[in-house]
């Protein structure tokens, strides 16, 4: 074999090996797949058959809508990869690849070479006719009555049998889903139970097959994938033409069998179940053993060193090693998760939710516990590098522990968005309007406490979305638009949070009518000019509403501000963007968990204080000649061709500062509402992830502190609360309407002068809350 030929081998192999083990969205192993199969087509200029240039080509374009999360079905990819191993040993032998792949490249995206494989599958394969009946289907005499059972067996068959179709598609995108496999497992039940009493001998014999194949899949033994549909599916196209064959002959009063050997097929079933009774429940090493690729001494060797590096798998460690060709172990890896996947319909335990939130506050204990211990110096200052291995191996189990323990109470908002569908419908029926509730992202994962506290704030912002939003069917239809108005719910995870959209086509929020309240009601000065963001919302005040009149439903200003508190509790924030005449969207950024906060760690004086990574924009050191101090305003800096006010972190908390000059520390641009400042801190220590603690009953109310972490050297350090904050700046700096604000920026101003000393006095409760909290040494 030419030394290129060698090369494009091993990098299949490499590929192969690699997408056995991938997981979904798993963007390391996709980036080194992609680095592979580039190593491929470089080393391939020599190869002249079209079809491995095409699969090239199509695996390469679906890694990369992987990768872009444009696809999340890695099942093409795990094909692709596997008729490029095909492909290239047929190339290798000098032997043409008779395999048709062009329904593959069409999942993948692509098209077929000029020429495809030479074998044309087709839906029925191995439904050609015997010569011999020798199953029961002979011809006998019928009597009418016989002759209506017939009947009725025929109709209700092929009606349950075009039900399985649909079923089968729905089942392979959600292979866990009971009741969808229940709804295809029935009728071929029923199918069996009838033909067995009719004396229909081979469609109860391939019904009872095909029952005996889904009821492995129903128990967990196979999992559902393309192979096991593609067997349901040729079971119902064969039984259709056997069953249409009973109608021939009842209508030509001849056979009721039109000779079809089911055979093949079945012996296609037998097998591929023996399969799954021979690889169930094994382990990768017993399986290799049993193919005799491996030896138990070379499999104890792997398993200890697998032990020492616990993230490591077991498969790669065999092939790096040279224990077994990466052939061998990739084959073994294949069947192993094809029958022994147990992704079928798992098992389920019911746990009281005390006993898991419990569980998942000792683990952030064991977590604080191992952080401390990583950042004791004494560890290592012996230099003993077992004491490493083994403090390494120990991050490695906390990481994964902390997950798993997260992964527990994480749940589906699909309840949540399904709740809203009848909440529109009785709101439409009430309000006289067509509205339609569209979903997306249902599946999206949350934590419990997160969903729970969830429902009421969306109750609120869909209700105002109809009543206010969506235009009644005339107006609608006068303005050009469809008389049914449109609310779109989205769910998504972006940056480790959690996003939700709310969405409608309706009228959208009427920014001077909003205005012109809040500067009745005293909420803003009359030569106040603020931006879009600020008016909107303003509809998050107490008792802030435009309508003109009260209906059923909503208009009394009390459903927004209960929204806006709600969120707020959750650690998130809403954001709002409007155009008019076109629709409203709500956008709710909420974080996954509230057990643990991403936050970047800053220090002032000798304290630290985690910022929510969510509120920052950016951090920077203030050049000199961008700072300012602004008569009425106090202190500003200029970001990005906006002035923002310049709030120091040392006077709200409490604390003294080590740098005095804005130029010699760092300010932290945070946004909360629209609204932007900067805090200027004296140090950034990093970003981390922190597992959230309570102040306790006496300190849970102190304006600007979300609540304490306990960080790797066991002090406390606050997490602070932008809401908070930006009050306590609103409150203590900044008196008085905004004349001409830049966009986004804060809003009122400030009679806060560059050279103050006196703190304000929210400071003096958190210094309280640093000393109480043990932060103070």
């Amino acid at each position: 074999m030419p030394r290129d030929f060698e090369e494009v081998e091993k990098h299949i192999e490499d590929m192969a090996l690699e997408v056995v083990t991938l997981e979904e969205e798993d963007l390391l192993t996709l980036g080194r797949m992609m680095n592979s199969l580039e190593a491929v087509g470089n080393c391939s200029d020599r190869v002249e058959e079209p079809l491995f240039h095409a699969l090239i080509k199509a695996i390469r374009n679906y890694l990369e809508r992987l990768i872009l999360a444009e696809e999340k079905d890695i099942s093409p990819l795990e094909a692709g990869v596997l008729h490029l191993q095909g492909v290239f040993r047929s190339m290798s032998r000098g032997e043409p690849f008779e395999q048709d792949i062009t329904p593959l490249l069409e999942k993948l995206g692509s098209s077929a070479p000029g020429k495809s494989g030479k074998n044309e599958s087709t839906a029925a394969e191995g439904t050609g006719k015997s010569p011999e009946n020798d199953t029961g289907e002979q011809a006998r005499e019928l009597t009418d009555e016989d002759r209506e059972i017939l009947h009725d067996f025929v109709s209700e068959s092929l009606e349950n049998l075009a039900s399985i179709e649909v079923s089968l598609i729905d089942l392979e995108d959600n292979p866990e889903n009971l009741d969808t496999m229940n709804a295809i497992f029935r009728p071929f039940h029923t199918i069996k139970g009838v033909s067995g009493f009719l004396n229909l001998g081979k469609i109860n014999k391939l019904a009872h097959s095909a029952e005996n194949l889904l009821n492995k899949a129903r128990d967990g033994e196979i999992t559902v994938e393309g192979d096991v549909v593609d067997l349901v599916l040729e079971s119902v196209d064969v039984l259709k033409q056997m069953i249409k064959g009973v109608q021939e002959g009842l209508e030509s009063n001849s056979l009721l069998d039109n000779g079809i050997d089911i055979n093949p097929l079945l012996k296609k079933i037998d097998a591929f179940q023996s399969n799954s009774e021979k690889i169930a429940g094994k382990p990768l090493g017993q399986i290799l053993i049993e193919d005799g690729v491996l030896d138990k001494e070379k499999l104890e060797k792997g398993l200890q060193e697998q032990g020492q590096k616990p993230g490591k798998k077991l498969g790669r460690i065999l092939v790096e090693e040279g224990a077994a060709a990466p052939r061998k172990v990739v084959g073994a890896l294949r069947r192993q998760k094809k029958f022994g996947g147990k992704k079928g319909i798992g098992l389920q335990v019911k746990v009281d939710t005390r006993k898991l939130d419990t569980l998942v506050d000792l683990t952030g204990e064991l977590v604080i516990a191992q952080a401390m211990l990583r950042q004791n110096d004494r560890m290592f200052s012996h230099g003993n590098q077992d004491l490493y291995k083994i403090l390494s191996q120990f991050n490695q189990i906390t990481s994964t522990l902390q997950k798993t323990a997260m992964s527990l109470r994480m749940v589906s908002i699909r309840s949540t968005f399904q709740k809203m569908v009848r909440l529109v419908r009785d709101l439409s029926k009430h309000s006289g309007k067509q509205v339609t509730l569209t979903m997306e992202g249902e599946e999206t994962e949350i934590d419990r406490n997160v969903v729970e506290e969830l429902y009421e704030p969306m109750v609120h912002m869909i209700r105002n979305a109809v009543d206010h939003g969506i235009e009644d069917p005339e107006t609608r239809e006068a303005n050009g638009k469809p008389a049914g108005g449109v609310v779109h719910l989205r769910a998504y995870h972006r940056g480790g949070n959690i996003v939700i959209e709310i969405a409608d086509d309706g009228r959208g929020l009427d920014r001077d009518a909003i205005l012109h309240k809040a500067r009745a009601s005293g909420l803003i000065g009359d030569d106040a000019i603020p931006g879009d963001a600020d008016v909107y919302h303003m509809i998050f005040q107490p008792g802030f509403s435009t309508a003109k009149e009260v209906t059923e439903i909503s208009g009394r200003g009390v459903g927004m501000d209960v929204v806006k508190k709600a969120i707020e509790k959750l650690k998130g924030r809403v954001e709002i963007t409007s155009s008019p005449g076109k629709g409203c969207l709500f956008t709710i950024h909420l974080p996954l968990t509230l057990a643990i906060i991403e936050g970047m760690v800053v220090k002032v004086g000798k304290e630290r204080y985690i910022i929510p990574a969510l509120a920052i924009l950016e951090s920077f050191r203030p050049e000199k000649a961008l700072y300012s101090t602004v008569e009425g305003k106090g202190e500003m800096v200029l970001v990005r061709g906006r002035l923002l006010p310049l709030i120091r972190l040392d006077r709200i908390v409490g604390a003294e500062g080590k740098n005095q000059n804005p130029w010699e520390a760092l300010a932290v641009a945070v946004e909360h509402e629209g609204q932007q400042m900067c805090l200027l801190v004296d140090d950034l220590l990093g970003k981390e992830e922190v597992v959230i603690k309570s102040l306790g009953e006496s300190l849970k109310h102190v304006e600007g502190i979300a609540g304490g972490a306990i960080m790797g050297d066991g002090r406390v350090g606050l997490i602070l609360d932008m809401a908070g904050l930006f009050h306590i700046a609103r409150e203590e700096y900044i008196m008085g309407p905004v004349r001409k604000p830049e966009p986004g920026a804060f809003g009122p101003v400030s009679t806060f002068s560059k050279g103050a000393t006196t703190p304000p006095s929210n400071g003096t409760l958190m210094h309280q809350a640093v000393t109480e909290a043990g932060g103070f040494h």
